[in-house]
């Protein structure tokens, strides 16, 4: 019985432990509350996505041959929905809070907004990228996102919408 269960859960396409792979095939989805200025909006002008981060999660899917799927979700649920399964990581001006830290998988941090000019109040203002704990995605967003440094790319976003560089 187990044994068929496994077999079934496996030829359906969901898989019980995670790989590194992303939820759906060709597709990284990621959550994002589309209220923070300058980093994930909605436009006023199109009602599409906008942003740094916006910006830098279609390079990241770029990268790795992937569809972007944005997925809009509250603050409060932004972490609580990679235990759920809802995406596959978050890219929403998340910090690298101690509990955070503990709880999730995440990148070293891409940006550090006590440097940008409006003033932010937030427990740690360096900013990384969440994954579910133990997914090897972590690896490979923390690998692409080093190029995007090492290119300059992540420095012209942060010029593009800080006005200035507030990448670490």
């Amino acid at each position: 019985m187990i044994f068929a269960l496994t077999i079934a859960l496996c030829l359906s396409g969901c898989f019980l432990f995670d790989n590194g792979e992303t939820l759906e095939k060709g597709v990284l989805r990621v959550g994002m509350n589309l209220n923070i200025d300058k980093m994930c909006y909605l436009s006023p002008e199109t009602n599409k996505p906008e942003g740094f981060e916006v910006e830098l999660a279609g390079l990241l899917a770029d990268r790795m041959d992937l569809e972007l799927e944005i997925v809009d979700t509250t603050e409060k649920n932004l972490l609580k929905s990679l235990d759920g399964r809802i995406y596959d990581c978050a890219i929403s001006g998340v910090g690298l809070s101690q509990w955070n830290r503990i709880h999730y998988g995440h990148t070293d941090a891409y940006l550090d907004l006590s440097q940008a000019e409006d003033e932010i109040e937030e427990e740690d203002t360096r900013i990384a990228i969440f994954t579910r704990k133990g997914n090897s995605l972590e690896d490979t967003l923390e690998k692409n996102l080093e190029e995007l440094k090492e290119e300059g790319t992540l420095k012209e976003l942060s010029v593009k919408y800080f006005g200035k560089d507030i990448t670490t």
